[in-house]
């Protein structure tokens, strides 16, 4: 207990002055003898002792109601955590509004973002009339980046909207803290009013500036269920035209109830492609299976569509991806061209294929290329070594097939710049394939899978015979991965990652002496699908919260105009950072998109990519934490000075300012006097003598 004026406190001196009166006005006693009357004595013996009782009981009704009476003057009160920093003057006063799309969730007074915005004005007509006030919102905008007036910050605060930013509690304080660095003479205070959702808030690690008082504001939802789509894939990772594709959609179901027979629509270019209908448990997630054709090469943009009210914003999801017509594939050759890769590639309308001389190369050309097959090259050079180490760091794939009389040294020092295996000199014995990776995207389709969905290669299957391979030798921590091994243990074909690109290395010259791998059924599948996957995969979607940035393709030879992000069916556009790194470029649109869509990334008049923009998923449940579950959670975290508002039984105003003023108790000593002097009356009426 704190008095506010102790002061006061001199005047419980005055208790002095009933102990004196009660001291000189006792009353005398007088004997009588009698003869030997004894029921006379007895009587007199009880009359005293009652009567000393009585006034030893007004004595101390007189000393509680003076003390109470001083303690009133006194103002005494329990202090708060808060009030305890005994916070004089004017504030600083930061209100951050969670904006987010959850706030657009229903409570029994409207909605969540309209009740936030009533308490952060009730919070403002709380604080005294020379506090500044800064209000921040989900958006982290410019112009709020400042204090202003009560009137001012009324002003900002009905201009507040949903919006789609995401930001978690430790952002938000963060920036909040960056604010008050700049009004250290005032006191900070910061309050934040938010739904406080499961998959947002991030109370795990905060920290807090030891200066700031920190108010927790929790709004609630009447009801926090939801059905979404959450996320898509495609089972290929490659789409051709004429082909079949399945698109598989991830729903969730954030109710409480089983929905059942709920329609789910794509369309493809404005044309709907395939529609389903589903069920789903309560609190739980489905996939769905969408199959339908790609007609023709060329960008194509999606639209998934589902029913769920009242919370829409998320019932619909965007994808955008390409369908090249052919990939191409360029083959540096040693001493002539290869009449198997020409089988393979050039007859097939899938690829481009183009043979080339390791004497006569165009480096610049190598970035139109997904896969490059240096076949039987002898001797590579410097120039070569060089182009081809920063091909495959930006993204390009190369299969090696050395020659049969390699230059190990020469080779050895290409291989050890990926981080591949090096070859160890040439092994005539006569070994037979044994082992497939059938894990890896090179096998995952060319088998078929038992009724476990493993896949067993039968014992008579009929794999490459090798009459002669190199031995590879590895680092102990090399990333490689060993796609087809041979019956000694040795690797047949390796593929190491490096960078953004992949090293594929054969054990074995491509030519029938070596071994009857070109003539082997596993030929066509093995090079078709490395050929496939190397064409460079771009997302279906990204999340207008992420800020990694977009990758497209750099193109040398071409004068660049400035990148334009521009929204299909409409005239947005916007001019996102670009960063270019050798064959790649990386576009940052920051905050200039905010609506979910289908959009295409322009050089000049020239389409040269398609993208999809989603809402993040995070705000699409809509669970939220207690106003006592945030109280226990900022008790284990590392905020010292906070409060939690929360309960409609007590106003805004007043829970701030019994916080701030801590919790008076003049009004119980008030009672107490009272009942002390009613006490005194009572004694002295009621009790004879």
């Amino acid at each position: 207990m704190v008095f506010a004026q102790p002061l006061f406190l001199i005047a419980l001196t005055a208790l002095a002055i009933p102990v004196i009166i009660h001291l000189f006005n006792f009353r005398k006693y007088k004997k009588v003898y009698f003869t030997n009357v004894k029921f006379i004595a007895e009587i007199k013996q009880e009359t005293k002792k009652r009567s000393q009782l009585k006034h030893l009981l007004i004595l101390f009704a007189r000393l509680l109601a003076i003390t109470c009476l001083v303690m009133v003057f006194a103002q005494p009160y329990l202090p708060s955590s808060i009030q305890q920093k005994k916070l004089k003057g004017s504030q600083v006063v930061s209100i951050y509004i969670d904006n987010s799309f959850s706030m657009e969730a229903l409570s029994t007074g409207g909605r969540l973002l309209d009740e936030a915005r009533n308490k952060a004005l009730e919070i403002a007509d709380a604080c005294k009339p020379s506090d500044l006030f800064q209000l921040l919102s989900a958006d982290f905008e410019g112009r709020h980046q400042r204090f202003v007036s009560r009137d001012e910050f009324r002003t900002l605060v009905e201009e507040v909207k949903i919006s789609p930013a995401v930001r978690s509690l430790a952002e938000v304080m963060k920036r909040q803290e960056d604010m008050f660095s700049n009004a250290r003479s005032m006191n900070p205070v910061a309050y934040i009013i938010s739904d406080f959702q499961r998959t947002t808030s991030g109370f795990t690690d905060l920290k807090s500036d030891t200066a700031i008082s920190w108010f927790f504001v929790p709004v609630v939802s009447a009801k926090q269920n939801n059905l979404y789509i959450d996320t898509v894939w495609f089972d290929n990772p490659i789409l051709q035209p004429l082909q079949a594709a399945k698109l598989r959609v991830k729903i969730r179901n954030s109710s409480d109830e089983r929905l059942e027979k709920i329609p789910l629509q794509l369309s493809i270019n404005n044309i709907q492609k395939s529609m389903a209908s589903f069920a789903v448990d309560p609190g739980s997630e489905t996939t769905v299976v969408l199959p339908y054709t790609n007609n023709a090469a060329g960008l194509q943009s999606g639209v998934l569509s589902i029913a769920d009210y009242p919370v829409t914003w998320d019932d619909k999801f965007f994808i955008s991806y390409p369908i090249a017509p052919a990939v191409p594939v360029f083959c540096i050759n040693g001493d002539k061209p290869s009449p198997y890769l020409d089988a393979l590639f050039a007859s097939d309308s899938t690829f481009i294929f183009r043979n080339g001389g390791d004497k006569q190369l165009d480096f610049s050309s190598f970035g139109r290329y997904p896969l490059i097959i240096l076949n039987g090259v002898k001797e590579i050079s410097s120039g070569l070594k060089q182009e081809i180490s920063r091909y495959v760091m930006n993204g390009g794939n190369i299969i090696i097939f050395p020659p049969d009389k390699a230059d190990l040294l020469n080779y050895n020092n290409l291989l050890t710049v990926f981080g591949a295996p090096i070859l160890t000199g040439m092994d005539t014995a006569r070994v037979n394939v044994s082992d497939l990776n059938t894990e890896s995207l090179i096998f995952r389709d060319v088998f078929e899978r038992d009724a476990s969905g493993k896949i067993t290669l039968p014992e008579n299957a009929d794999l490459p015979r090798v009459m002669r391979h190199y031995t590879l030798s590895r680092a102990s921590k090399s990333s490689t991965e060993d796609l087809m091994k041979l019956q000694n243990g040795q690797p047949f074909l390796t593929v190491t990652k490096k960078g953004n690109g992949q090293v594929y290395l054969f054990a074995v010259p491509l030519d029938d002496k070596a071994s009857n791998f070109p003539k082997n059924s596993v030929f066509v599948p093995v090079l078709y699908k490395i050929a496939i996957l190397s064409v460079p995969s771009v997302p279906l979607f990204y999340s207008l919260s992420a800020d990694n940035g977009i990758v497209i393709e750099n193109d040398s030879l071409r004068n660049k105009e400035v990148y334009k992000i521009k929204k299909l069916d409409s005239d947005f556009e916007s001019i996102p950072e670009t960063q270019s790194n050798g064959s790649l470029t990386r576009l940052y649109p920051h905050d200039q998109i905010r609506e979910a869509g289908l959009y295409t990334i322009m050089e000049g008049l020239r389409v040269i990519q398609g993208i999809a923009f989603n809402y993040d998923r995070r705000e699409s449940d809509l669970h939220c934490y207690s106003g006592d579950e945030v109280n226990a959670m900022l008790k284990r975290s590392d905020v010292k000075y906070f409060a939690v508002l929360k309960g409609k039984q007590v106003s805004l105003a007043k829970q701030i300012r019994d916080i701030n003023q801590g919790t008076p108790l003049w009004k119980y000593f008030i009672l107490g006097t009272l009942a002390f002097l009613f006490a005194e009356i009572v004694l002295i009426r009621l009790w004879k003598d």
